[in-house]
């Protein structure tokens, strides 16, 4: 059983689109975010509403698999419903289609929890809230266990300063933009075992496939982040990814991520690089 179906369509505009004119990560997952804000808005439940409460939604966990990336110009047609709620946690699925030809994009699910706005801790919802989320009646399914958090020795580290561009209204790093957080790490990790990606040559590259993020703390403006990134496995025509990021000890981030590359098998250089970063 699940809740209402909420339709909304998207124009990918020129500055949604990276380097090579696929829909960047961090504009998918905005959309996703506007998406679920437009689906609650419709039932009666819009930002004014929240803020009376002193209550809003945040992201706990994003899981995103990306069958044809989006282009610049596409129109695109999300749907968007709720599957699940569980005490003070609501699981969020999405479809993602091109709405010139309903050839799908992209399917998401977000795991969202309820929490109080001015503390942070985490909160029942409403049952006028529940009801209209689920109409047909509260259903709870079990969670995807965590992703694995232990770099090997041999990982890739970095470091990055929050910067102001990252932060959103709630004054924390924005979901979305982790993303590009795990991106620049796999540039750069790639590059520094002797495959560095030039966007003005490539034709042909690694492209994203999959995301899953798992935010775990929050991050603020000036802030440095330590970035772990290792690859888990690679075949002849693509790579998993896996990222932890960290302010000191504590853990901000894990993330996973799968790639592809875009025209036929990895080339001997970039496996060569994959396997001196598993080494």
């Amino acid at each position: 059983m699940t809740g209402t179906v909420h339709t909304s369509r998207h124009h990918v505009r020129v500055n949604d689109v990276d380097a090579f004119g696929d829909l960047a990560a961090t504009a998918l997952l905005g959309l996703l975010q506007q998406s679920a804000s437009d689906a609650s808005a419709a039932i009666g439940f819009d930002v004014d509403w929240y803020e009376r409460q002193g209550a809003l939604w945040v992201v706990r966990r994003t899981a995103v698999d990306i069958s044809a990336a989006p282009r610049y110009g596409d129109d695109l047609v999300v749907r968007t419903w709720v599957d699940d709620i569980r005490r003070v946690r609501s699981q969020r699925q999405y479809e993602v289609a091109r709405a010139s030809d309903g050839a799908l994009a992209a399917r998401a699910c977000s795991d969202w929890v309820y929490v109080d706005a001015a503390r942070g801790t985490l909160l029942r919802p409403p049952d006028e809230l529940q009801r209209a989320l689920m109409p047909g009646g509260v259903v709870a399914h079990r969670r995807p266990p965590r992703l694995a958090a232990t770099p090997p020795a041999g990982a890739f580290r970095a470091r990055r300063r929050v910067e102001m561009a990252d932060i959103d209204t709630a004054a924390h790093v924005n979901n979305a933009r982790y993303a590009a957080y795990v991106e620049q790490a796999l540039w750069d990790a790639l590059a520094a075992r002797g495959w560095p990606i030039d966007p003005s040559t490539a034709a042909a590259r690694p492209r994203a496939c999959r995301y899953d993020l798992e935010y775990l703390e929050s991050a603020l403006y000036g802030e440095h982040l330590d970035a772990a990134i290792w690859f888990p496995s690679a075949s002849d025509t693509g790579f998993e990814c896996a990222c932890l990021l960290r302010r000191g000890e504590t853990a901000i981030l894990r993330a996973s991520s799968a790639w592809r590359w875009s025209a036929g098998p990895l080339p001997p250089a970039l496996r060569r690089a994959l396997a001196a970063s598993r080494a």
